[in-house]
């Protein structure tokens, strides 16, 4: 988790990866992610990959940086971090506004926690409300990182046509433009 230690979110914010232990899974281990002043961003866990299973970081999230205006950016860094075709599973849990539209049938992205993963470059979203096995936790949103941009301008434009917001649609469109820009490559962002 080295690449995730250390990482500036802005002129005051770093992140820090605490508590790093492995599990009985060898590709999976856990960690607290906190910034440097000490305030809880998530508990982790985090999975390589193994064959043909992409690696996955689920974080029960709290959303403390929407408040500072760093959420987009903290996932952002958490963008660069995955691989290709890697998959983010965020719970909302704590995340009244995100909840409350969700369980009302907003679509994933026009959430205050949807629209700040997508504005960091995720493409396809599932809303996981209830658990299916018993071990899932609470509900959360997945997202995931395209394997290269032109799989991630399809899949945004899918998304364009689910939802009505024009701002959001307008957002969509300069991703698109991204990615499309990118080439065949999935983009990285520079954190500023």
């Amino acid at each position: 988790m080295s690449e995730l230690n250390g990482v500036s979110l802005s002129l005051y914010y770093k992140l820090e990866v605490r508590d790093l232990k492995n599990t009985h899974i060898k590709e999976l281990v856990s960690f607290n992610l906190v910034l440097n002043d000490g305030s809880q961003i998530g508990k982790c866990n985090y999975f390589s990959g193994r064959g043909y299973y992409t690696p996955w970081l689920e974080i029960d999230y709290y959303p403390i940086l929407r408040n500072e205006n760093l959420e987009e950016n903290f996932f952002k860094v958490i963008y660069n971090f995955l691989s290709p075709g890697g998959k983010l599973f965020v719970t909302y849990i704590r995340d009244n506004e995100t909840r409350e539209m969700l369980y009302k049938g907003t679509h994933p992205v026009e959430t205050p926690l949807g629209l700040s993963l997508l504005l960091a470059g995720f493409t396809w979203f599932k809303d996981w409300y209830f658990p299916e096995g018993g071990n899932e936790g609470f509900p959360k949103l997945q997202s995931n990182k395209p394997l290269n941009g032109y799989e991630g301008v399809r899949q945004l434009e899918v998304i364009r046509e689910e939802i009505k917001n024009v701002n959001i649609i307008k957002r969509i469109d300069e991703l698109i433009d991204h990615y499309r820009k990118s080439r065949d490559r999935t983009i990285h962002w520079k954190i500023t």
